[in-house]
């Protein structure tokens, strides 16, 4: 059986990965922990194609953090905030790589009462 966690995974966030920190409703406080940040854009289409390339040509962002579950003390979760490159963030979905890596698709948290009143980096 080949260890993808030890031998991929491990391996990229070392050369790839930042700081950011990590905050779950299940740990008392903020967690410091590393994850591979991307803001890219991608295609959409609003009236339903797959690949953004029907009729209507928009572009959006989807930022992620994309994190090596190993490294973390519990699995994150939907709702679970982020702070990364000064900005937070709140998880909106975890996606398992199914190799010990998860993708986290974030949305912007900023204008939050509730993620401006804790106590974020």
């Amino acid at each position: 059986m080949i260890d993808f966690d030890k031998l991929a995974l491990e391996p990229c966030m070392a050369t790839f990965a930042e700081p950011a920190k990590w905050r779950s409703g299940r740990l008392a406080d903020w967690v410091a922990i590393t994850g591979v940040y991307d803001d890219a854009y991608f295609p959409l289409d609003p009236l339903g194609g797959d690949d953004g390339m029907g009729g209507v040509h928009i572009t959006t962002s989807r930022p992620v953090l994309g994190v090596q579950l190993s490294a973390l003390a519990v699995e994150p979760e939907q709702g679970d905030l982020i702070g990364v490159r000064g900005k937070m963030y709140r998880i909106h979905e975890v996606q398992a790589d199914g190799r010990g890596g998860a993708l986290l698709v974030l949305n912007d948290a900023t204008g939050e009462s509730d993620a401006l009143s804790c106590d974020h980096p």
